[in-house]
This record gives structure tokens, sequence and C-alpha cells, in this order.
């Protein structure tokens, strides 16, 4: 397991063993990036950076007046408005009764074996290269974390998307888990906090009929508003799935105190109610993805799997601390792969939370990057031998689907799996394609986006709203990638401003030219040559239709004034001005 544990006694008792926080090693290159020129660019942790929607600061400030103590179930309201939006958004039915608010799913995910009562002689299945958090939980139950299937687990963790790697576990991928799982009485609880970032893959939840049959028995799915709706100072996400695990999460929780607050409570209802904000965020977060991607394929990086989700995982062949000490030394501050298991020892994770302006400068600081290096600053030890791809949630031996990414622009390749579909190796996963591919006839979720140039013409997804229910489709082969062109040159130099760019560096780009950051349409290849994946371009904004011609919103294509699925709030968000 990752880090070097330390011990303390208590009463005479070993307590705990726990890794050492991760986050702490990064201390001395955060100091070494704070101080270049430019200053520091931090895309080490996915912390969200831009506003809270609107709706959750009135929903807030209106239920300000709580003396008395809340319900640890969460308001009707809130369950309601829960559960409309895994119909609406992800295809999934559940009772009201079945979600409980928890106090952000990190919480939950270091809690959940000890809450369900697993201890000593329990094992928990965790993803590998994955969250720390997960392997936390199960030593803080005093259980065993294992990388694999095996006997005596008694919980298994999916993330999909990936944390760090982006990668989407496929309907094929996820059934075969759930089918191991009953064979032998297991709970699957799947954490679902990156599922509204589906970029060239639409992620799909674990309690969706494709994936479960229909049953929710012995599965658990955890969502957090963290992602989607800037809520991570809120402290806000939930659990649903089956009535019977979730009630027996109620009760605990009731003698534990674990009660969300009834102002937070209420931002959440609104923020689930509106699917607005979620499509302008992800508007945001397609921007800043295309020219980090661009950044980094112009450096020499390579992509790997990144299909969805708030990171790009990137290698240039060397060792992952290597890696974060040449990128701090132009100003930018990344986590290494390490920090997520062996598998990631020669990766690192870029988050696309920072500034607009910030990201910006990014191109101009990875022309001064330091060529490779060989080993772990400071430690005089070779880089070791490169890693097999390692995919899906503490499975190894999934497809190695990957975006290589070069100056004359990406090509993508799926390798065919060695296993057949749905076979479970040792630690393995259920082999299958990494992507959906086009929708089939009668799919409850058409595409709303225009014909993009060059691109596949399946929509990645049914934003801005989605019917109640209906089966998402099986998954199919990732498209032949479309001719790229050649990319655009990078920007004319800008001027030095007071204080600014050193004599003889290209200037950055104004902020004040385009509103913070050069924003990046579907299809554009100038200004900044955008890695492409063959089914539609990483800019693709994902949520609002454009039209290709001029980039603009399609008023005809969306009615601001309150489109809606039955059921759902009324929408008066304006679209919002990306010019």
């Amino acid at each position: 397991m990752a880090g070097d544990p330390a011990a303390r006694r208590v009463a005479g008792r070993p307590a705990v063993r726990l890794p050492a926080f991760p986050w702490d090693s990064l201390a001395s290159f955060g100091d070494k990036a704070r101080a270049h020129p430019y200053g520091l660019v931090d895309l080490s942790v996915g912390t969200p950076v831009d506003p809270v929607p609107e709706a959750a600061m009135r929903a807030l400030a209106g239920a300000a007046n709580a003396p008395g103590y809340p319900a640890t179930a969460g308001t009707p309201e809130l369950r309601e408005a829960a559960a409309g939006y895994l119909a609406r958004r992800l295809g999934v039915i559940v009772d009201p009764g079945a979600v409980l608010p928890v106090i952000g799913t990190k919480e939950l995910v270091a809690s959940l074996p000890g809450q369900l009562g697993l201890g000593p002689g329990d094992r928990v299945w965790i993803p590998t290269p994955a969250y720390p958090t997960y392997e936390v939980g199960a030593l803080l139950a005093r259980c065993e974390p294992v990388l694999g299937p095996t006997d005596g687990v008694s919980l298994v963790w999916l993330n999909s998307p990936s944390n760090p790697t982006g990668r989407v576990l496929t309907v094929d991928e996820m059934r075969a888990v759930v089918a191991w799982a009953r064979d032998r009485g297991v709970i699957v609880a799947s954490d679902e906090c990156y599922i509204e970032l589906g970029w060239e893959a639409r992620p799909v939840s674990i309690l969706h009929p494709d994936v479960c049959g229909g049953s929710h028995q012995n599965l658990l799915a955890v969502h957090s508003l963290s992602k989607r709706s800037n809520l991570a100072g809120y402290r806000a996400g939930f659990v649903t799935g089956d009535p019977t695990l979730v009630r027996g999460l109620l009760e605990l929780r009731k003698h534990a105190g674990l009660i969300m607050p009834e102002p937070v409570q209420a931002a959440m209802a609104a923020v689930l109610a509106d699917d607005m904000h979620v499509s302008d965020q992800r508007a945001r977060y397609a921007n800043r993805r295309a020219v980090l991607g661009a950044a980094l394929a112009v450096a020499g990086f390579t992509i790997e799997h990144s299909e969805a989700g708030l990171y790009l995982w990137a290698t240039r062949g060397e060792d992952a601390w290597s890696t974060v000490d040449a990128l701090a030394s132009v100003g930018v501050l990344v986590s290494p792969g390490a920090f997520y298991g062996e598998a990631g020892r020669r990766y690192v994770r870029v988050a696309l939370t920072a500034l607009d302006a910030q990201i910006a400068t990014v191109p101009e600081r990875m022309a001064m990057l330091p060529p490779v290096s060989a080993g772990r600053p400071g430690d005089g030890q070779p880089a070791l031998g490169r890693p097999g791809a390692v995919g899906g949630p503490g499975l190894a031996g999934p497809p190695s689907g990957a975006h290589r990414v070069g100056p004359a622009g990406p090509t993508v390749s799926t390798v065919p799996p060695s296993i057949p579909p749905g076979v479970m190796q040792p630690g393995g996963m259920p082999s299958g394609p990494l992507s959906p591919g086009p929708l089939p006839p009668g799919s409850p979720y058409p595409g709303t986006y225009p014909p993009v140039p060059g691109a596949s013409q399946r929509a990645p997804d049914g934003h801005p709203s989605r019917p109640a229910s209906g089966p998402i489709g099986q998954p199919g082969p990732i498209g032949q990638p479309g001719p790229i062109g050649q990319p655009g040159p990078i920007g004319q130099p800008g001027q030095p401003g007071p204080g600014g760019v050193p004599p003889g560096r290209p200037g950055l780009v104004p902020p004040a030219a385009t509103g913070g950051m050069p924003v990046v349409r579907p299809g554009q290849t100038g200004g900044h040559p955008l890695p492409q994946t063959g089914g539609h371009p990483l800019a693709q904004t994902g949520g609002h239709p454009l039209d290709p011609s001029t980039g603009e919103w399609r008023r005809d294509q969306v009615s601001w004034e309150g489109e809606r699925a039955p059921g759902a709030a009324r929408v008066t968000t304006e679209p919002p001005d990306i010019r």
C-alpha cells in the first residue's frame, strides 16, 4: 500500500497504521513553483476555483434562520431533488427515501467500511491507481485492502470516471463486477463524483438498469456536489442505492451525529434541481482541458485515458517526482502518480482547477520546461522500468487506450483486450472497449450537438436535459481519428506589463483580451494546437449546442426560459457569454 505508515500506541495498544498524508510531501515543490517569476499555477488538487452557483447561495441565505437540529435523513425537498436529478441526468430511478445526505463524500469514503460493520478479517477491494482514501477507509476499520478479487472480500469500491486516470468503465465491465459480487453476497460501492464530466466517453452509474438489471440490492452509489456545482466548501454529497443498506447507514449516523446543516441541505436541493449551471461549468473545464492538453502535447507528454473527469493523466517517460520537479521549475505544481499507487510512479495528475488567466500562461511555461531526467530529484536513483498500462478501479489488465499527442496532432489507439469480455482475472477487470460508440436507434439521450467539421457526429452527452429513464445502450468502439491538420501558432508575443515578463521571453496572453483566457471553440485548431481524439475535439464544451460556423449559442435549439424534463425545476438562467 502507498506511503510510509507511522504508528502510535494508545493505552498500550497499536493505533491504526495509516500512510503519510501524500500532499504534505509536495510542500517544497510548491515553494519552488511559487518562486517562478510568473508565479504559481497550482494544478495539484482538484479543488474548485469558480464561483458557487447563485441558486446555492440564495438557498443557503434563505435557510440561514435554522436554530434547531437538522434531520440526519435530510429534508424531503433534498431527497426528492436528488432522486429527480438521478432520473433526469443519469437514467437511474431511486425512491427518495433511499437517499441519505453526507457531509462531503470523502467523509463517507473514509468511514464506509466501518459504518457497514466491517472489521478485522474483512477485505476491501480498492481501485488502482486510485484516490488514497479508499485504502485509508479500509485501514481505519482494520480491514485489509486488496487490489483484486480474492477470498474474504466484503466490499468492492469502483470509481468511474477514475481519479486519477479519467478512465471510464464500460457497462460490460461494471456488470461483470456486480455479477461477481452478487454471487458472493459482497457489497459494491461506486464513487461517482465525476460522472457529469464525460468527454470522450459517457460514464454510467452502477444503479443504471443496464448495469444492475433494475435491482439495487447490495449496491451503493456515492455522489458529490463538489465538482459539478463548486460546493467543495459546503461539504455536500449523498449516498443512495439499496434501501436496506441506506437505512442501516442512517441509523448509525443518527447515533454518531453525522448531520448535514439545514442551510447546506437547502443549497444542495437547489443545485440538484438546476442543470444549467452544470453545463456552464462543463464548458469552463472543457476549455481549460483543451489548453492544458495542447500545452502538454507540445512539451512531449503522452496523455493516457483521461476520457472523463477533472484531470489529465500524463507521462513523459520518467519518474513522476522528476516530472513534478521539472514542472515546478516553470511554476506549475502537479501531483505525482505515486500518490495513487505503484502503477502511477511514472505519471503525473494534472488538474483542470486553476483560474483561466493562470491556465492561459501554461503553454508559454511549457516552452521553458527542462528536458527529461533519469530519476527523482536528489535521490540519485535511476528511473524505474515503465509499468504496463493499468486501467479500471483496482483492476489490473484493462485495455490500454491512450491519447498519444505530439506537435503534429494526436493519434488514438485502442489495444484489443487479451481476455474475452466478461472474464475476470486475479486483480483484473473484465475486458471491453474504452468508450461508448454511436447511440442505438431510439436512445433516450438524443444528441443536441450540431455537426462539427472533422469530428464524429456522435453526441458525447445528452445535456441540457434527459428523459427520466431508459437504457443507455451498449458501448461501442472508439471512432477512427479524423484529419487534424497542422497546429496553429501559439500566438504573438505580448507586451511585458509592470514588473512583468523578463526581457527576451514571449509575453503572456493578456487576460483582458479574452476575458481571462483564450476561448477554444469546437473544431478550432489555430492559436493553440488542439489534441483531438477522433470522436469529438477536447474543446467541445458539452451541455449547450453551438453553431459550428460561428461558435455562438444556438437559441433555436435550447429554450433558455425553461426547457425541462418532466418534474424538473424551471430554469431561468441566461446563456453565459463565453466570447
